[in-house]
């Protein structure tokens, strides 16, 4: 009963005081000049008195034109049921929209154990209408932040368009909106956002670790580009080692890419939260994109893709890379502790007949 009541409260309160609409101002404005004209129109009176003295006062609003107060009586009666009205109305048409409107959320698990808080939640706390989640979580397959098998994870992401679509089917176009969050091996968010390259509009999430919880893309763009290392020489295979939240580990792939040219993008401050500007992400894919189609110009056939990014990063590069026009490219996972750094990789080829696979890494290596 208790929760009920702070229940109604806590609606109410929203209701009066924190939900903007023009019909609520109306209401609010007719509510203020009701409660206005009923107190000019009271007799105020106060009395104290003990053994001692007596103290007396009293104010009569006699001198307020009556008409007046009428007027603004009727006035106030008419705004507050006029408002009153619109807005529900105006409620009534919402919940139309919204009853159609559909935000399917694709969560991926991975590094971090999300599920106390889940993308989901989040996103219910800032829209009224239906929420459904997609969830993908290859914990089992994390031994020690080292992911075991990589290929099974990799059939949990190739199998996420299909439960996309099937949720897609259920209504029109115009009344989906796709978000995305995860805490996922780079070469998988990477592929994730390449495979959904053609959706509509997605709104990315990330992880921040700094306070525990999901948080959106909403801080400025602070102009920041990538800065350019080339080799002499190139090839028709090459490497591309992209430094966003971390530096690459350059004596890695010296010894694992060995013999092949290595072209460096970096930006000028490497850190794990400056990536929160969604202008910054779009504009730095860009670059990212115009970067392969001048290595495809230098005639690059295939590029091993080196990326120390966040995980929304990791996924808006994939999204930007032209799976039509641009070389095949091969994503690689990061071991820190590892003897081979660079243990294998999402190999995504452009050629007809061939699929998506992991492959471990068979380049010559220094242990």
């Amino acid at each position: 009963m208790k929760k009920a009541i702070s229940y109604f409260i806590k609606k109410a309160a929203d209701w009066l005081f924190r939900r903007r609409s023009p019909a609520l101002i109306v209401f609010r404005a007719g509510a203020a000049l009701l409660t206005v004209t009923l107190f000019g129109s009271w007799a105020v009176s106060f009395s104290y008195s003990d053994a001692a003295r007596t103290l007396m006062f009293g104010y009569q609003s006699s001198n307020t034109s009556q008409l007046i107060l009428n007027i603004g009586f009727v006035a106030g009666i008419l705004l507050t049921f006029l408002g009153a009205a619109w807005e529900y109305q105006r409620y009534r048409d919402e919940k139309k929209l919204n009853d159609k409107k559909k935000t399917i959320i694709i969560e991926q698990r991975g590094l971090v154990d999300t599920s106390d808080y889940p993308l989901s939640e989040f996103i219910k706390n800032s829209c009224a209408w239906k929420v459904e989640s997609i969830v993908q979580d290859i914990r089992e397959r994390v031994i020690e932040n080292v992911i075991s098998r990589p290929d099974l994870a990799l059939a949990k992401v190739d199998n996420m368009k299909i439960s996309l679509a099937e949720k897609i089917a259920q209504s029109a176009a115009s009344d989906i909106s796709i978000a995305y969050g995860g805490v996922f091996p780079v070469p998988f968010a990477f592929y994730t956002g390449y495979l959904l390259d053609d959706e509509s509009k997605i709104r990315l999430y990330d992880w921040d670790r700094d306070i525990g919880g999901w948080r959106v893309l909403d801080e400025v763009d602070d102009g920041e580009e990538f800065t350019v290392e080339q080799p002499s020489a190139s090839g028709k295979s090459v490497v591309l080692a992209v430094s966003v939240s971390y530096s690459v580990d350059r004596p890695s792939i010296a010894t694992v890419f060995a013999g092949l040219p290595v072209y460096y993008l970096s930006l000028p401050t490497l850190d794990r939260n400056n990536h929160w500007s969604r202008e910054k992400q779009n504009r730095l894919s860009g670059e990212f994109l115009e970067y392969c189609k001048k290595l495809l110009g230098l005639g690059v056939e295939h590029i091993h893709l080196v990326l120390a990014s966040q995980n929304s990063v990791a996924f808006r590069f994939g999204q930007s890379y032209d799976k039509r026009n641009l070389p095949s490219v091969s994503v690689y996972q990061y071991e820190r502790h590892q003897t081979v750094r660079y243990p294998w990789c999402v190999q995504i080829p452009h050629e007809d007949g061939k699929n998506v696979e992991v492959v471990q890494t068979q380049f010559k290596h220094v242990a």
